[in-house]
């Protein structure tokens, strides 16, 4: 037989299977590494469907930025290059304008609450889902709000963020700063702790977990100012055409495993918190908090950056108002779930 001949029959043999005995290939790719609390939710997420699936569903997860730089996630699933990724919307700059309304400063109390609002059904049906082009989404996510991170001394007053130049997280985050009187200096996450080294930044806004645990940063901080300040969201989203070429029964699968699933990531990241805040603390890292004039200082900052951020989007025929109310009324109806909620 000729080689075209046996790939014809193999593909026959193939064809002629039961749907019930093909595998489906699927990889996931991250941009953080697996030692993360939210790599390893995605870890036993992925393995729950390969037991559920009696094996039909295979994963080959790539955590750690193998595929590449934070920002090229939304591209690898939307160019079919990975089947599932991990994306940060910070990490594209206007890329999900309304989307990331949700970064704006002290909207949310923990990533419990943040992740419950953002999977919203109607707020991602009228507005989050379409910025999302090219790409199916399965979950959207945020992580608990974040500190400001500082390896040049204490943070106590607006005063002291003069000359500063901090790493945001998004444009949301990177307005946040320059209203605070310091200097945005946007850099991939994966290139703080070097940056802090050799100070290129002198600190960063940036969440507990995210600053002790996934990006190791402990030995390039001095103090953190405990203000709870904003969130950054995230996207678990999947190629269209990999879940097309899944059967009908393993794609309601998929989809019913991250149904009601809000609760648990959030609670996932907000449980890395106070790990993340030991972490630095044993570290030596100084711990600060603000007193009452100088945090209804900051969040008046905060408030008016987010009004000209909305602004912005209405000046240019985008909902932002009507997205940042519907968050806020989310917010409450959700209620203060989560433990950075109880302060």
């Amino acid at each position: 037989m000729t080689w075209k001949t046996l790939a014809a029959a193999a593909a026959f043999a193939l064809a002629a299977l039961p749907a019930s005995a093909q595998t489906y290939d699927m990889k996931i790719a991250t941009f953080v590494t697996g030692a993360h609390g939210m790599s390893k939710w995605i870890d036993q997420w992925a393995a729950d469907l390969t037991e559920q699936s009696e094996g039909r569903l295979q994963f080959e997860i790539l955590h750690g930025a193998q595929m590449g730089p934070p920002p090229v996630y939304y591209d690898l699933a939307r160019n079919g290059q990975a089947d599932i990724v991990w994306h940060l919307h910070g990490a594209t700059p206007g890329r999900f304008e309304l989307t990331e309304i949700s970064n704006m400063p002290f909207l949310f109390c923990s990533a419990e609450q943040a992740t419950m609002v953002l999977n919203d059904p109607s707020l991602r049906a009228d507005y989050l889902d379409a910025e999302h082009r090219g790409v199916k989404v399965l979950a959207l996510f945020m992580h608990p709000p974040g500190q400001i991170n500082s390896n040049a001394g204490p943070i106590l007053t607006l005063d002291d963020m003069k000359g500063k130049g901090l790493r945001p997280a998004s444009s949301a985050v990177a307005k946040f700063i320059a209203a605070m009187g310091g200097t945005p200096v946007g850099l991939p996450p994966t290139e703080m702790a070097e940056a802090l080294q050799k100070g290129t930044i002198q600190g960063a806004l940036i969440d507990y977990g995210g600053a002790g645990l996934a990006f190791g940063l402990a030995p390039h901080l001095t103090d953190v100012t405990e203000v709870y300040s904003y969130t950054s969201s995230f996207m678990l989203g999947m190629n269209p055409d990999s879940f097309a070429g899944l059967p009908e029964d393993l794609q309601s699968m998929l989809t019913a495993s991250l149904d009601g699933a809000s609760a648990e990531i959030g609670q996932v990241w907000d449980g890395m918190d106070s790990i993340g805040k030991k972490v630095l603390m044993d570290a030596g890292v100084t711990i600060h908090k603000l007193d009452a004039d100088q945090r209804a200082a900051l969040v008046e900052v905060g408030n008016s950056v987010t009004d000209g951020y909305v602004a912005e989007l209405e000046a240019a025929g985008k909902p932002g108002a009507a997205v940042l109310a519907q968050m806020r009324q989310l917010a409450e109806d959700v209620g203060p779930v989560g433990p950075g909620c109880q302060d």
